[in-house]
């Protein structure tokens, strides 16, 4: 049997054949889907082309694109449109975070506005939000979502809402310091 497992909400499918990946399935416009699958034979003749809805259903059937299973959900979100390090899972002051943001708290740290967080409710542990460069003893190194304490230990540029802003900034302190 072909079901659709949905991974962007109404936008990007996976077509399976009982468990295995046959292909994929892309909404593209009001009505207008392109299929891509690996056996023709299944579908019809119907491989990576522009195709209606109608022409969809008449051949995978009219329930293709409801999922057999849980879908995996992901909203789009201008964080992960970004390409994020990691996924961001919150937001802190505008900047993402790399986990659920609990006890929020802006500190000043080097003479700079950092924006910190814990993972739980009762943990002591402060984490950062935001994109960093950090100055190891070796190298500069890109920091996302690490915890306070690095920063208080060695030097930084940041914090940045954005990875490439991140990236150009680094980059710049590497040719400053020559490394």
């Amino acid at each position: 049997m072909i079901y659709t497992k949905e991974i962007v909400k109404d936008k990007f499918w996976i077509l399976e054949n009982s468990g295995i990946k046959i292909g994929t399935l892309r909404f593209c416009s009001s009505d207008d889907f392109v299929v891509n699958v690996t056996n023709t034979d299944i579908s019809k003749g119907i491989n990576n082309e522009h195709v209606t809805y109608s022409e969809l259903t008449q051949c995978f059937g009219e329930k293709i694109l409801e999922s057999k299973e849980s879908p995996v959900v992901v909203e789009s979100n201008p964080l992960s449109e970004r390409k994020a390090l990691k996924t961001s899972l919150g937001i802190v002051d505008e900047y993402p975070s790399k986990h659920m943001p609990y006890n929020i708290e802006t500190i000043e740290l080097k003479g700079k506005q950092i924006p910190t967080y814990t993972k739980s409710k009762t943990s002591k542990v402060r984490y950062v939000a935001g994109y960093y460069g950090v100055r190891f003893p070796t190298d500069w190194r890109w920091f996302y979502g690490g915890k306070l304490n690095t920063l208080n230990t060695y030097s930084f540029i940041g914090p940045f809402k954005t990875k490439s802003e991140m990236q150009n900034e680094t980059k710049l302190a590497i040719k400053r310091d020559e490394l």
